[in-house]
């Protein structure tokens, strides 16, 4: 029993690491690109008295918001072709080539000399990243055990926070080195290669295998999941899946079946929670906290503490998620989100912290904005991505998954692209967190009017057919 608990946990862990992969460039971009080395290098607006700057014209406003977004664009492509990459090959497969597109990205933004090497470079990383989180929470939702499987999800949750920790202390450690923001750049290829070496030691997902009629290896994995002990428990998983996969599974199948109201409500939901996930700011302070901090008169390691509140937010979700279901902590994500964004807006507005106002109110600005890190962290961001790995059938899962993950690129291109412009107009920062507090009050009446709860449908999937079919009729839980 030990032994089983340890390779499902292995499994789970060492796939998750892929979430380091989109973590660790949210992380290292933020403080890299106010390096004045970065700046000095791509003939960006900076000041000569420190070793970072947060100095922001409007024309270097856009190529900075280029440069954190154009990973996005490149995602976009990596998300419509991760579902059909790992519909095919496999979801393991998906993974492995995604690592070395990831890698290569890297290798080639650490080496940049001219502008355009540099958005190659971040175009090809966010074409493996897109591939990357389309297919895990698929890939690590089939694999996992149906109790554990909420958690495991959101365990690559963790890792992705990880990554924007490891990001922010490795650029703590290479700011005052001349050619440090390639030093901090570099780290990408070691977390690329180890990823597509390590998943080649890592099973194929099960209800894939079975999807392709490979029953006997299946029947291997997932013996190794449950334990050779648990023989029936396995013969009933295997019944399960097979009674949820059609018998023939054609394009036409899938069209039919996407086209109906029901499963394509369900399609809209998880894009529109992918929306909120991202529009919601925590990757607006994710991205910019070294340049509003700095605006504000705080330290530069002050992003790191956010990042210390960013993994112990998530590593927290872990056990909640499952305890206390995915419906009660979006609403009081979004809930508490609302009221430390307006607060932290409210005292630089107030006290006219960015005018050179107190810099004590900076400080009570900074744990507002810990607050607001903390709960997304525990809940919307964990929880979008758990649901939906949740609420779609097993025909049109890979393509669903894959809309929902496009449209959470898609808004991450325009908050990244618009912050900075943002930050730079006459709304300044203060503005800009207004703006954020409504975009969270909306996702609260979202969740609270449109999403049932799925975690007590987690034993058969194909149960939130029923769960939606009973909510659209009648406007009620099931």
């Amino acid at each position: 029993m030990a032994r089983k608990k340890l390779y499902v946990w292995f499994c789970a862990l060492f796939a998750s690491i892929s979430g380091l992969t989109f973590g660790y460039d949210v992380g290292v971009i933020n403080g890299v690109k106010d390096m004045i080395g970065f700046r000095q290098t791509f003939n960006l607006s900076y000041t000569d008295d420190n070793s970072t700057s947060c100095e922001v014209d409007l024309e270097s406003s856009s190529t900075l918001g280029l440069i954190v977004s154009v990973l996005s664009i490149g995602a976009i492509p990596g998300v419509l072709s991760g579902g059909v990459l790992m519909d095919v090959t496999g979801r393991r497969t998906a993974i492995i080539v995604a690592a070395v597109v990831y890698t290569v990205g890297g290798t080639l933004q650490t080496g940049a000399v001219y502008l355009w090497m540099l958005y190659l470079g971040r175009f090809i990383t966010g074409f493996g990243v897109g591939i990357i989180v389309t297919t895990i929470p698929v890939y690590l939702a089939e694999l996992s055990p149906k109790k554990l499987r909420g958690g495991f999800v959101t365990i690559m949750g963790v890792n992705v926070m990880g990554g924007i920790l490891l990001g922010f202390l490795v650029n703590l450690g290479t700011v005052n080195v001349t050619f440090g923001w390639r030093i901090s750049l570099s780290v990408t290829v070691p977390i690329g290669l180890i990823l597509s070496i390590g998943m080649l030691f890592l099973p194929e997902s099960p209800r894939w295998l079975l999807k392709k009629r490979r029953n006997t290896r299946a029947e291997e994995v997932l013996t190794r999941v449950y334990g050779a002990e648990n023989t029936k428990t396995v013969q009933q998983v295997l019944l399960e899946i097979q009674s949820s996969i059609p018998a023939k599974n054609s394009f036409v199948n899938v069209l039919r079946e996407f086209l109906e109201w029901n499963v394509f409500y369900r399609v809209l939901v998880g894009m529109a929670l992918q929306v909120m996930n991202r529009f919601s700011g925590q990757i607006v302070i994710l991205y910019y906290s070294v340049t509003i901090f700095c605006s504000i008169g705080l330290p530069y390691y002050s992003s790191v503490i956010l990042g210390v509140m960013n993994i112990i937010g998530t590593g927290l979700s872990v056990y909640t998620i499952d305890k206390l279901g995915r419906k009660p902590l979006l609403l009081l994500g979004t809930l508490g989100m609302f009221g430390s964004i307006t607060l932290a807006g409210t005292l630089l507005l107030v006290f006219e912290v960015e005018d050179g106002g107190s810099q004590a109110v900076g400080y009570v600005v900074m744990v507002a904005l810990c607050v607001f890190v903390f709960t997304y962290a525990t809940a919307v961001g964990p929880v979008s991505w758990a649901m939906n790995s949740e609420i779609h059938s097993l025909t049109v899962r890979g393509f669903a998954v894959s809309l929902s993950t496009l449209s959470f690129w898609v808004s991450n291109l325009v908050a990244a692209q618009l912050t900075p412009i943002l930050l730079a107009s006459p709304l300044q920062t203060h503005g800009t967190f207004y703006v954020l507090a409504g975009v969270n009050l909306a996702g609260f009446l979202f969740v609270l009017l449109t999403l049932p709860e799925t975690k007590v449908t987690l034993r058969i999937w194909i149960c939130m057919d029923a769960v939606y079919v009973i909510r659209l009729s009648t406007g009620r839980e099931p």
